[in-house]
């Protein structure tokens, strides 16, 4: 994957309705979190019970709910309305509309901001300033990604029809633009290699590996719940039957392919005035 942290806010037309009619998917079809990443979050924080957090750019809150299961609780922020409603509730999860540039919190509220799978969505000076003001002095950032694993042939396989699909997606040629381009920034290289990150002090970089078996249609419906994939038309056509092919030469012998992720953690100490 690339991204391009600079031009977040200018290089499409609307990246809030990017998941739109693709709720449903992204709920059931996304690979969850392994569990130490989720540890190494909460790491020195004390108490869950007694953490609040911010998860912003939640989804339908597959990363919330992974922190409300070990007692945090969590404001998960949202902008898009499919999302929020496609959720599966949690009663430790309060979703609230809002975006990483303006979100809907007072000030030094929080003990912890998340952002699962979406902080290359945000604008990144502003969305770091409103993070850095929601968090308590001394409040942790983490901000993490799953990636399938390209030295995994499967996997590599996976990645080259999604984005060969893309080609023919609706957001195209924007989207495709502007991930290349955040991918060769100086500032996404930087953070990427865990040395900086504007407003924030101790960047720390961590790395985890897990599983996800999928039969045929949840390999379709993981693919759908990628923001640039094509939504219908002959692009989605095009999509199905590639994936036929795929699941066909690697499934197992349970009709499931194995993809492996890669699961790249930064985490970070608010730096406050």
């Amino acid at each position: 994957m690339s991204f391009d942290f600079s031009t977040a806010s200018d290089a499409i037309t609307n990246p809030l309705s990017y998941f739109s009619d693709q709720g449903k998917d992204y709920e059931k079809y996304r690979p969850i979190y392994p569990s130490a990443a989720i540890d190494t979050i909460l790491l020195g924080l004390g108490s869950p019970i007694q953490v609040v957090a911010a998860d912003v750019g939640a989804g339908t809150g597959i990363g919330a709910r992974l922190l409300a299961d070990r007692g945090v609780q969590v404001v998960a922020i949202e902008p898009n309305e499919e999302m929020r409603t496609a959720s599966t509730p949690h009663e430790r999860v309060e979703f609230l509309a809002g975006t990483a540039e303006q979100i809907p919190l007072k000030n030094a509220s929080v003990d912890l901001v998340t952002s699962f799978q979406a902080f290359h969505w945000f604008d990144l000076d502003k969305s770091l300033q409103e993070f850095r003001r929601i968090l308590k002095p001394g409040g942790r950032l983490t901000l993490i990604w799953s990636l399938w694993d390209q030295e995994d042939l499967v996997s590599k396989e996976y990645t080259r029809l999604i984005f060969e699909s893309s080609k023919d997606g609706e957001h195209q040629p924007q989207s495709r633009m502007r991930l290349q381009t955040w991918f060769k920034s100086i500032r996404y290289q930087l953070f990427w290699q865990g040395l900086w990150l504007p407003y924030f002090t101790s960047l720390q970089r961590h790395e985890f590996e897990f599983s996800q078996y999928l039969d045929f249609l949840a390999l379709v419906g993981l693919a759908r719940s990628q923001g640039f994939t094509p939504s219908g038309g002959k692009g989605l056509e095009k999509l199905m039957s590639n994936l036929a092919l795929f699941h066909q030469r690697f499934c197992d012998h349970q009709g499931s392919v194995k993809l492996i992720y890669r699961t790249r953690l930064y985490t970070a100490i608010s730096s406050h005035f």
